[in-house]
C-alpha cells in the first residue's frame, strides 16, 4: 500500500542490519502525512481492514470444521481444552515458566 500511494522513495539507504539486503526506501515525513488525509488512503485502509476481517472468520471457520472432523473420527469424544500433563502420571502439575523462581546472588555493594 505504501509503494502504490507514496510511489518512489525520497531516499534509498543500505539495510541497518544485513548489507546483503534490498535497499531500505526512506520517505518524507511530510508526503506520508499528506496522503494519510487524502481519501485514497481511507479506502486503501478500510479495504485491507474489510480483508483482513473476512480472513480472520475464514480461518476461524476452517479451524471449527477441522474440529468437527477430528471428533467425528474418534468417535464424539471431545479433548479440546484439556490441560496437558507432563510426565508418567496424570497427578503431576504443569509447571509454567512465571511459576519457576530464580536463583541469583545478591546485590554486592560498590568497594
Amino acid at each position: 500500500m505504501v509503494r502504490r500511494l507514496l510511489g518512489e522513495p525520497d531516499l534509498l539507504r543500505t539495510h541497518p542490519y544485513l548489507r546483503s539486503a534490498p535497499p531500505t526506501r526512506l520517505y518524507a515525513v511530510d508526503r506520508v502525512e499528506a496522503v494519510e488525509r487524502g481519501a485514497a488512503f481511507r479506502a486503501a485502509a478500510a479495504a485491507a481492514a474489510r480483508r483482513s476481517t473476512a480472513r480472520r472468520g475464514t480461518v476461524r471457520l476452517r479451524k471449527r470444521e477441522l474440529r468437527a472432523r477430528i471428533s467425528a473420527r474418534r468417535g464424539g469424544e471431545r479433548r479440546w481444552g484439556e490441560e496437558r500433563r507432563w510426565g508418567n502420571s496424570d497427578a503431576q502439575e504443569v509447571r509454567r515458566t512465571d511459576d519457576r523462581e530464580v536463583d541469583r546472588p545478591p546485590p554486592q555493594e560498590p568497594t
